[in-house]
């Protein structure tokens, strides 16, 4: 058998090296790709699904947009006798700066003509600060003023909870303190800006500032009871 000349070896091992680091690189490369290949959240989710419907909902119409409160909220059972189409742009989950990352898709694409705006209880429960919400908040409304500048605005006030929350590790006595002081910092950023506030917090609440047991199914969340005051209350400015 011939032996193979000391280059031929040299070529042979320089192709096995070269093979082991392809197949090594095309690892690395498929494993950082499973890595980085997430699956979307349920706001990305929510926030494409809203880019398709906009291309056959109309311009001029009423938008609610806020967290799981609206996105929980059957518009159609409580307005279908409006003569404007009620579009739902509620994200669960969702805080004063998703609200601000989102104006374009969720406002602006459908123009709308009337805006129901409830947002801030998930910035309480996760932490930030009343003056970190007031800024997202200010930064809402400011957009929202020079994009759509004939709108007509309605500023909601952050719901009181139930007692029922307290299993969920939030502090109430702390949350329902900075709620208040949250809905007054939110009246003034409304009323300043020459948009609609409406205390909803008052409407729903026992006297004690806990939410009405009979409004809400877990401690946050409204039911359908909920939602008739929220109604009552909003639906004479959407007529």
């Amino acid at each position: 058998m011939k032996k193979l000349a000391l280059k031929d070896i040299l070529c042979l091992v320089l192709v096995i090296l070269l093979v082991a680091a392809v197949v090594t690189l095309s690892v690395l490369l498929a494993r950082q790709k499973k890595i980085s290949k997430q699956a979307p959240t349920y706001y990305d989710q929510k926030c494409a699904a809203f880019t398709l419907e906009n291309a056959n909902f109309s311009q001029g119409q009423i938008v609610f947009i806020g967290d799981s409160i609206t996105d929980g909220y059957r518009l159609s059972d409580f307005y279908a006798d409006l003569p404007l189409a009620v579009y739902n742009r509620g994200i669960g989950g969702d805080v004063t700066s998703g609200v601000y990352n989102r104006l374009k898709t969720s406002l602006y694409d459908l123009a709308p003509s009337k805006i129901v705006l409830l947002i801030g209880i998930n910035d309480i429960n996760s932490g930030r600060t009343n003056d970190e919400i007031i800024a997202n908040y200010t930064s809402i409304l400011d957009e929202i003023k020079k994009n759509l500048p004939a709108a007509d605005v309605t500023c909601l006030s952050v719901l009181p909870m139930h007692d029922k929350v307290a299993a969920w590790g939030i502090d109430l006595e702390k949350a329902t303190a900075q709620i208040k002081d949250l809905n007054g910092k939110i009246k003034t950023l409304a009323e300043g800006t020459s948009y609609r506030y409406i205390d909803l917090f008052s409407l729903v609440s026992d006297g004690k500032d806990r939410l009405v047991e009979g409004y809400t199914y877990d401690g946050l969340h409204l039911n359908a009871d909920g939602y008739a005051i929220w109604t009552a209350a909003v639906k004479p400015y959407l007529q």
